[in-house]
């Protein structure tokens, strides 16, 4: 593989968020103090009490007249996705639902495309393996947030109602910003995705075949040519081959190549199926690590000197399907905070051993016979 294309480049200010507690309060206050708009790009919007003071925040950011756009996705939001349209578009907020389920018409009125019923039946049947995954957050077109976390409880420590998923997020402020609401304003359009200049120095997105191609290309030249360490952080680890070989790559360069993997799942079957994968990467000298505290959803790759994070898995579902998005920061002060949070979560998890990995399972080779959609 060639040397990673393009080198990161500096965010104006950039700082990492893991408590889910804070990252929406800090949200909350900044749709509060939004002053022209709010773009907010998110899967799952839940109808829960989180959802509740987001549905407030921002009816209450448009009835002031700043121009909120939501837009979420069809399957994620199922099946309170109608409803909570329906909610914040009486209150000014401008909706939209990607390919919205047929089991769910009355989210067809709130449709990303134009047309009939029967239009919209079957652009979700030709569409139905591809989610809008992305995870965004734009105020006043010069900050944003990007990360795992949905506007769901779950996200939320146990001390405040939630069921503490283990998420990572970062904030960002600087010229990169206006990708990320450029590319929010193609999506919400409707309109074919255009590469920006910038498109691989900052973001990653994939909403066309060929960013998805040099997103992809990007991440697996950048995990095989890393010079001193690939740290992966990861909620459903199902690698393409070409991450695979990546991966064993920079094992043999003499990298630290370290994976930190959940031990139990929301989808309970990918653990086993990402068991599939250990055994070859031990054996190259990567080390696994299990978590085991809670449900692990963050996603993040930690290369060298910067780090790639968002919204994107390690599996054929992101790198293949879904609509993603992840930044790329090298700010050294923000790199050295996620060393010191993966380092954290690794002490308190399992690490694995070779001579102790049970084999794979009937079940799980199942599972494996059907990555491509996973």
């Amino acid at each position: 593989m060639s040397s990673s294309p393009v080198r990161p480049q500096k965010w104006q200010h950039s700082h990492l968020l893991t408590d889910g507690g804070v990252f929406y309060e800090e949200l909350l206050d900044a749709i509060g103090g939004a002053e022209t708009s709010v773009d907010f790009e998110y899967y799952i919007f839940s109808n829960d009490a989180l959802g509740d003071r987001f549905v407030s925040a921002l009816t209450s950011a448009a009835q002031r007249g700043v121009q909120v756009r939501v837009l979420i996705d069809g399957i994620g939001s199922a099946p309170s996705g109608p409803e909570i349209a329906s909610r914040l578009n009486r209150g000014g907020v401008d909706v939209k639902i990607y390919h919205p389920a047929p089991w769910l018409s009355a989210g067809y009125r709130w449709s990303l495309v134009r047309g009939d019923w029967l239009y919209k039946f079957f652009l979700f049947a030709l569409n139905i393996n591809r989610r809008n995954h992305r995870k965004l957050c734009v105020v006043d077109g010069s900050k944003a947030w990007v990360g795992s976390l949905n506007i769901s409880a779950e996200h939320l420590p146990a001390a405040a109602g939630g069921a503490g998923w283990r998420d990572y997020a970062v904030a960002l402020r600087g010229e990169g910003v206006h990708f990320l609401q450029r590319g929010f304003e193609m999506q919400w359009l409707s309109r074919p995705a255009r590469l920006q200049r910038g498109f691989l120095a900052q973001h990653l997105s994939n909403r066309s075949r060929r960013a998805r191609r040099l997103k992809n290309r990007f991440v697996t030249s950048s995990v095989a040519t890393a010079r001193s360490r690939v740290w992966v952080v990861n909620a459903y680890f199902a690698p393409t081959a070409r991450l695979r070989r990546a991966l064993l790559r920079a094992c043999r360069a003499g990298a630290d190549v370290r994976l930190l993997l959940p031990e139990s799942s929301d989808v309970r079957f990918f653990p086993s199926l990402s068991n599939h994968y250990y055994s070859e990467l031990l054996r190259a000298g990567a080390r696994i690590f299990l978590y085991r505290a809670n449900v692990l959803h963050a996603k993040a790759l930690l290369i060298d000197d910067f780090f790639i994070l968002g919204s994107s898995n390690l599996n054929y579902r992101s790198t293949l399907h879904d609509l993603e998005l992840d930044v790329v920061v090298d700010d050294a002060v923000t790199v050295v905070k996620l060393e010191a949070v993966i380092a954290g979560d690794c002490a308190t998890a399992e690490e694995l051993e070779q001579e102790r990995l049970p084999p794979p399972t009937l079940g799980s080779w199942f599972w494996y016979a059907l990555r491509y959609w996973m």
